[in-house]
């Protein structure tokens, strides 16, 4: 039996907006990529900056998509921060690609650029920079390690719609980036996902790629090997909404994570994730670091809030151990100690004060 919690981990924003939208495609009778599609990558591209711009079913398939686009050397490694979601990497190893696995830096939670140089070999092509909950890693230095290695640079970022480093958007950075739109996304269609990239040769390969072949549907002439990845106009019709709630939801949600960072500042045993310099911070959760990180869960838990773990390293799934090289300790305790707290747009200021005041409690020792 399913647990019905009073405070849910994830909460998608949804209201007339989005029901009308529905509607509206439905009543068209157009529900495969048509207008509502176009209207939504528009409005992406603006938002992004980025000059070229795809629709994919979902974030995992945005990666294998573009993976597929760049069309890299069989068997060649691709670096990898090993603490992300499993997608990183499997798309990865689907597309032909070894992954290698980059440990974690113990401060922002993404990769530790310093243990790069030492992971290069000559079967280096490519890095996969991920951006962890909702804020970027230093991509100025990463691009000129890139350039320096000669290596393609492939940006996940996932949880990252509306996030910024250096005032340009994460994801426009590398030679390709992707963004999903899963339902616990900032911007949300239930599945979905966009791949950006300024390079008009890939752009052509990934229109190609994801539509059967051939740059237009209706045709039955097939100019390229090709796939469906095409998405709905239901879905677009969602994502059209979502976008124009996006300075609301951002600023909801990072009022909450202020809040949280108030509430929590003088107990002692916890930490939170802290932005990199110089990028912006859109949350995908309040990511709490705690050393009683059992008790606090189970606490939550009790009282009905949902709780969620931190990423399980990539380099100790069972699916990809045979690719760990060997342990990658700042990932491994920030997944033993890590614990993810709802940030969402239907939180209020009372709840985060209840859960911080349980989690103030934990760590004092104090039993009601």
């Amino acid at each position: 039996m399913l647990l019905k919690w009073r405070i849910q981990q994830v909460e998608p924003y949804f209201d007339h907006d989005e029901v009308d939208g529905l509607a509206d495609t439905i009543r068209r009778g157009w529900l495969t990529e048509g207008p509502q599609a176009a209207d939504f990558l528009s409005a992406i591209q603006a938002d992004t900056g980025a000059r070229h711009a795809v629709l994919a079913p979902n974030g995992t398939l945005g990666l294998f998509l573009a993976l597929l686009a760049l069309d890299l050397p069989r068997d060649s490694e691709i670096l990898i921060p090993t603490f992300t979601f499993f997608a990183s990497a499997s798309a990865a190893v689907f597309a032909g690609l070894t992954p290698v696995f980059v440990d974690a830096d113990a401060e922002t939670f993404n990769l530790n650029i310093d243990a790069l140089e030492s992971l290069v070999t000559e079967r280096t092509t490519a890095i996969m920079p991920v951006h962890v909950y909702g804020h970027s890693p230093p991509l100025d230095r990463i691009l000129e390690f890139a350039a320096h290695h000669d290596l393609v640079v492939l940006e996940d970022a996932a949880q990252a719609y509306g996030v910024a480093y250096q005032g340009r958007h994460a994801g426009t950075w590398g030679d390709v980036g992707v963004i999903s739109f899963f339902a616990d996304k900032t911007i949300t269609t239930g599945e979905g996902g966009v791949v950006l990239t300024d390079d008009a040769a890939l752009y052509e390969k990934l229109r190609l790629l994801r539509n059967q072949g051939r740059l237009n549907s209706g045709t039955f002439v097939h100019d390229a090997l090709g796939m469906n990845f095409r998405v709905t106009d239901l879905q677009c019709a969602v994502g059209r909404a979502q976008l124009r709630k996006l300075p609301e939801i951002v600023a909801k949600k990072r009022d909450n994570h202020a809040r949280y960072v108030a509430n929590l500042s003088n107990v002692r045993g916890v930490r939170w994730l802290q932005v990199q310099t110089d990028s912006s911070h859109v949350p995908f959760r309040f990511a709490l670091v705690s050393e009683r990180r059992a008790q606090v869960a189970a606490a939550l838990e009790q009282a009905g809030v949902e709780t969620r773990s931190f990423f399980y390293p990539l380099h100790l799934q069972p699916a990809l151990q045979k690719y760990a090289k060997e342990p990658l300790p700042v990932a491994e305790e920030l997944y033993k100690k890590g614990i993810c707290l709802p940030v969402h747009q239907g939180l209020t200021s009372s709840e985060i004060d209840q859960i911080s005041e349980i989690i103030r409690k934990v760590h004092s020792g104090v039993r009601d």
